[in-house]
């Protein structure tokens, strides 16, 4: 006997932190479950062959494709567990059965797209059928694959998953005046070990250490760029300055050593 398909409101869900909203455009979505072979659907739903499959096909109406994929869930899972209650439910089958091996929502509004920033696991990206599927992998030119990883029991299983690592820059860390990590030479851990060796080497011999010996050098390159310019006087002048000032002081006068 064939059913009717026959659309019931569920109960909107909002959205989760972190997943905005796809559109306030409303929208109607087809909910699929695959079949292995033709069976009588329930009475939300209707059997159909599409593309070759056999399908309970079941419409919903609601604003985004995220309450299209949280709604076809519910309804999943009422099955399933309708399924496991009565050997008569027109469900049974589904017993055992996780939601992405046989559930899809088609995506009508193109809401599933394909940037930097995909994230796999929320419900706009969920529940793909086939031809949204192979759209968002040609959209992120082999960035994105079908997901065929085994299922984690309590975890929402996506459909895609990206495709390689996200490249981690491995140049060197430049610190102040030098290069700690060199990848060709062991990396960081052993140019940071070579480092503190050195910086011990110079404590024992009363050395400065090679922040001190940096400075030092600094300053002395910015003194003699000073002196090129002008801006800085001779010592030997500065100090005969500083001489001339103080012999002719009231102090000079009362010290028997600068008299002499």
């Amino acid at each position: 006997m064939k059913h009717t398909a026959k659309w019931i409101p569920l109960p909107s869900q909002p959205i989760s932190e972190g997943e905005a909203a796809t559109t306030n455009r409303l929208r109607t979505y087809s909910i699929r479950i695959k079949l292995d072979t033709p069976r009588p659907s329930p009475i939300t739903a209707t059997t159909r062959i599409i593309d070759g499959e056999f399908v309970w096909e079941r419409l919903v109406t609601c604003k985004g494709r995220s309450q299209a994929v949280y709604r076809a869930g519910k309804w999943f899972q009422s099955l399933r567990v309708g399924g496991a209650k009565s050997e008569k439910s027109v469900a049974r089958f589904l017993v055992g059965k996780e939601s992405h091996e046989c559930l899809t929502v088609d995506d009508v509004g193109n809401e599933c797209l394909y940037g930097s920033n995909f994230k796999p696991y929320i419900s706009n990206n969920r529940l793909l059928d086939k031809e949204t599927i192979e759209r968002v992998i040609e959209e992120s030119k082999g960035n994105l694959k079908i997901d065929d990883t085994p299922v984690v029991k309590g975890q929402a299983h996506p459909s895609l998953k990206w495709a390689t690592a996200k490249k981690v820059n491995t140049l060197p860390i430049k610190i102040g005046f030098s290069t700690y990590a060199d990848p060709t030479k062991g990396g960081m851990k052993e140019s940071m070990y070579k480092a503190a060796k050195r910086s011990a080497a110079r404590k024992k011999k009363n050395e400065p250490s090679w922040f001190e010996d940096a400075r030092s050098l600094e300053s002395r390159l910015l003194i003699r760029r000073m002196k090129a310019k002008g801006l800085l006087e001779r010592g030997e002048t500065y100090t005969e300055d500083i001489l001339n000032r103080l012999s002719k002081s009231k102090h000079a006068k009362k010290s028997p050593k600068l008299k002499a």
